[in-house]
């Protein structure tokens, strides 16, 4: 089942940015370049869900997890890296995180934990 929802998809790697704007084209998918737009956006877009990475220039996604928490902590949070680790996948959940993707992730795993996580927020029915 399928939510309408605004994503805010943190990443400094435009083709990660882009790629999931195509795979999530049924949701308005909202760009930012790094933690730091992220953060900037997340009062002025309220998103319904973000996906942040977690190595960026300047302010990293830990930064993005921890403001998006204070700001709603019903937000959920997607985190993809391409450094994957315990201590890394540990941390996030420790901050907030709701999910956890490794990169390269395929479509499906994407697709999946985006429904999974609006689920668990709005219900099975979606309301």
């Amino acid at each position: 089942m399928a939510f309408d929802g605004r994503i805010l998809v943190a990443d400094d790697e435009s083709i990660i940015r882009e790629f999931v704007a195509e795979v999530l084209e049924e949701y308005e998918v909202i760009h930012a370049v790094d933690g730091q737009d992220a953060i900037d956006k997340i009062p002025e877009v309220k998103p319904d869900l973000i996906i942040t990475d977690i190595k960026m220039p300047g302010r990293g996604g830990n930064e993005v997890i921890k403001f998006a928490k204070r700001f709603d902590a019903q937000i959920p949070v997607i985190v993809i890296t391409g450094y994957t680790s315990l201590d890394i996948a540990n941390e996030c959940v420790r901050l907030g995180a709701d999910g956890f993707l490794s990169k390269p992730f395929t479509i499906a795993q994407l697709r999946q934990e985006v429904t999974r996580c609006f689920e668990e927020r709005h219900g099975a029915s979606g309301t």
